[in-house]
């Protein structure tokens, strides 16, 4: 089999190429449509490392067999002189793709697989660092509790979708858990009737919990959250006596009065639902607690 391989023009594409100008968001689109292009251009083996500079035999002339097999293409496994010109092809094609500052910056990087794995590793430092970063968004992310209750799910969303640039996409139980430990102490009731409900919760579930107490009982819209705690408090019953109205912390009845009522010690896990789960309303409408 011959080790000839001809070399590809792939100038007319270079300008598909997303230029690397030192922003995060850019790199994992400029590595992928970067390789497709070496790979094009017969020279990604050797960008990469895995075809290493063949040794010369000091018996041959390489430029004789260079000549007399110009015809052929370039035979970078068995010449040297091919794995050079190739090498130095990659490596201005990566420079191609730079922006000016950058592309000055690694001018003198050679060769090809040490100027990639360079680039490669800034990066990925980068990266990790914005994922610590925009993780720790997420995760302290709190709710301002005079703004609408819709704004503190839409922040939370902003910071999943800033998760999912760097690939780190929490899960629907993840989501869940921040918007429910979020929420701000005047909001308590709600948070406490999700999170002591005798039935799991999808991600859905917990949003819609969340948005009704702005929605009054007779489908007008209320920002009062006194009413809409105390919308919530009616469908609250002791875990102690059974009855709806107050918690066992406030219940008149003896500690313990009637044993505790099947289902009360009951608490949500908000990490171990999956986000397709369906749930019947009626369950919803009696929390014990």
């Amino acid at each position: 089999m011959s080790n000839f391989r001809q070399f590809q023009n792939v100038s007319s594409i270079l300008s598909s190429i997303a230029t690397l100008d030192g922003t995060e968001a850019v790199f994992p689109r400029w590595r992928d449509q970067l390789e497709g292009v070496l790979g094009m251009q017969n020279t990604l083996d050797i960008f990469k490392g895995t075809l290493t500079c063949p040794k010369e035999d000091s018996k041959l002339d390489a430029s004789a067999i260079r000549s007399a097999d110009f015809s052929k293409g370039y035979n970078p496994k068995e010449i040297a002189a091919d794995w050079d010109s190739l090498l130095d092809l990659a490596c201005h094609t990566i420079w191609l793709t730079l922006s000016d500052p950058l592309s000055q910056q690694y001018q003198k990087v050679k060769p090809a697989s040490r100027l990639y794995s360079t680039i490669i590793n800034a990066y990925e430092k980068n990266t990790r660092a914005r994922w610590m970063r925009l993780h720790e968004a997420f995760w302290n992310a709190c709710h301002d509790p005079n703004e609408p209750i819709a704004l503190w799910i839409g922040h939370v969303q902003v910071a999943v979708d800033d998760l999912m640039t760097v690939n780190k996409l929490p899960t629907n139980c993840q989501i869940a858990d921040r918007l429910v430990q979020g929420l701000d102490s005047s909001w308590s009731n709600v948070r406490d009737a999700i999170v002591y409900t005798a039935n799991e919760m999808s991600l859905d579930d917990v949003v819609g919990a969340m948005e009704a107490p702005e929605v009054s009982l007779n489908g007008n819209k209320s920002n009062d959250l006194a009413s809409a705690s105390a919308a919530y408090t009616k469908r609250v019953a002791c875990a102690n006596c059974g009855r709806r109205g107050h918690r066992s912390s406030e219940c008149p009845k003896p500690k313990n009065f009637g044993k505790t009522k099947a289902g009360a010690a009951s608490v949500i896990k908000l990490g171990g639902y999956e986000s397709g789960s369906e749930d019947n309303e009626e369950e919803f409408h009696v929390v014990y607690e």
